[in-house]
């Protein structure tokens, strides 16, 4: 009788299962959405609680203690998206005990997702900071802020503290965000002649004030008041009065100290991203 050969090579023990490969991927991906955890389903609790504190860190740093520059802002975010990248990665390339080798191919899909989730974090952390950014859109705030910028917003500047004047404020009116700067507040006095801001009867310094010549400005722009503020209201103006929408207009008027959205924290722009928010 003769007998029959197998002349398949045996299994190399040394090659990760499809079971393992997957549960690799998962671990990879749960890692890079929170750092850490999937070493720690991997079983490799040294290198989970490690990227788990550098998340916490991360975390703590964005609140309570809130990023106060806009290159504190750009420098915690990459180090939120390099923590995420790399949390995935090492996840994915880390042996288990059923698996040595690991699948390159998943390295390229993981950093879209990875920088996806990092993303994400940063939008929620942001917003437990009391931070968000908006764009804008107009040129009524220039010179101080340019059309196409952005600004970052403190959500909770006003929440146990009232307006100041000067102070570069966003509001909500008729369903829009509106950025302006408080000229007069409660109890003050405002009135313009020929361009100027007189309040309490001392004209206002406005070196950030910027006068076009629109020709088809409406007179109140130059021309309006006295006007008594009262209690809880503001009067503000866009820094770029020839052509702003703001208190001088009557279809406009005064503005709720409720409708105040925050406070400017810093500017985002094509000419720097140092806080122009002070100037005077």
């Amino acid at each position: 009788m003769g007998s029959i050969s197998n002349t398949e090579a045996p299994p190399d023990i040394n090659q990760p299962s499809h079971t393992a490969r997957k549960y690799r991927i998962v671990s990879a991906l749960l890692s890079s959405s929170l750092p850490g955890a999937g070493h720690l389903l991997l079983g490799k609790t040294k290198a989970g609680f490690g990227f788990l504190l550098a998340f916490s860190i991360l975390v703590l740093m964005y609140w309570p203690l809130r990023p106060r520059s806009w290159l504190a802002l750009e420098l915690l975010t990459l180090a939120l998206i390099v923590l995420c990248t790399v949390a995935g990665w090492h996840a994915l390339r880390t042996p288990s005990q059923r698996a040595i080798q690991g699948p390159r191919v998943w390295l390229f899909w993981l950093i879209p997702c990875a920088l996806l989730l990092s993303y994400c974090h940063s939008n929620w952390l942001l917003r437990a900071a009391g931070v968000r950014p908006f764009g804008v859109p107009s040129a009524g705030m220039e010179p101080t802020i340019l059309q196409g910028e952005h600004i970052v917003l403190d959500l909770t500047q006003y929440r146990d503290s009232k307006p100041k004047s000067r102070d570069i404020v966003v509001i909500r009116k008729d369903g829009l965000f509106l950025i302006k700067r408080v000229i007069a507040i409660g109890g003050d006095t405002i009135e313009g002649k020929d361009g100027a801001i007189i309040v309490n009867g001392n004209r206002l310094e406005e070196a950030y004030a910027q006068h076009i010549g629109n020709p088809e400005a409406p007179a109140q722009l130059n021309e309006f008041g006295p006007i008594h503020i009262p209690p809880g209201k503001l009067f503000v103006m866009g820094d770029n009065r020839d052509i702003s929408w703001d208190s001088r207009m009557p279809e406009f008027g005064l503005v709720d100290e409720e409708t105040l959205a925050g406070g400017v924290l810093y500017i985002v722009g094509s000419r720097s991203h140092r806080n122009r928010t002070d100037s005077r």
